[in-house]
């Protein structure tokens, strides 16, 4: 259905680096950024995470699909840090709604290795958190919708067409896939993972302040 993972991974990385370099945006708690200073890189426990529960499972496939891509987290236990690599069309930084939520927030703009990070589009990732199957084409879509009337839970079948499903959200790092209208290229929403945050790839730091509104 979908190109090697790996082949679609490293096109974008290329598609948005310059000299070896992609430049993201990362949101996170003031403390977070003094420690980063402090001791120089940063992974992040799973056990730091305020992820839902209900997403476990998806984001398990997430980092399942970094490792597939030959992106390995550096030890056990660990979550990707996420950055927006494109929050909107013509606005690459996140909107002052994407702090949202944090007590005392800061933006790091990056310039991180671009092997390093695995592009995502925001939008359709909304379809792996829904456990929602991301068809191919209009006569994919209905296949699959008549295969999952007749399945029953927990059977073999429903097995397999858990795991047709889970092969569908690949299509969330075909960022030019058009079956699934996620509007042009030019306005996706793109997003990025990646494993290790370092002191020396942060550009710039940007207060709440500056950010503008999606509104």
């Amino acid at each position: 259905m979908y190109s090697s993972l790996t082949s679609v991974i490293q096109k974008w990385q290329m598609e948005f680096s310059k000299n070896g370099r992609l430049m993201c945006w990362t949101v996170m708690e003031r403390s977070t950024w003094q420690r980063l200073k402090a001791e120089g890189e940063l992974t992040c426990p799973i056990s730091n995470t305020d992820d839902d529960p209900i997403f476990q499972n998806t984001y398990a496939w997430m980092k399942d699909s970094m490792a597939s891509a030959g992106i390995l987290a550096p030890a056990q236990g660990l979550s990707p840090w996420w950055c927006w690599v494109k929050r909107d069309e013509r606005h690459p930084e996140p909107f002052i709604e994407d702090a949202e939520g944090l007590r005392d927030p800061v933006v790091l703009q990056l310039a991180v290795p671009c092997e390093q990070v695995v592009l995502s589009c925001f939008d359709l990732w909304h379809f792996v958190l829904n456990n929602w199957y991301v068809w191919s084409s209009e006569l994919d879509e209905q296949d699959f919708d008549r295969a999952k009337e007749d399945v029953e839970e927990g059977s073999d079948a429903a097995q397999q067409l858990q795991q047709r499903m889970q092969k569908s959200w690949s299509a969330v790092f075909e960022l030019d896939q058009s079956a699934v209208d996620m509007g042009p290229f030019e306005a996706k929403s793109i997003q990025g993972c990646f494993w290790t945050l370092r002191l020396t790839d942060v550009t710039a730091v940007i207060e709440p302040v500056a950010l503008t509104s999606y509104h």
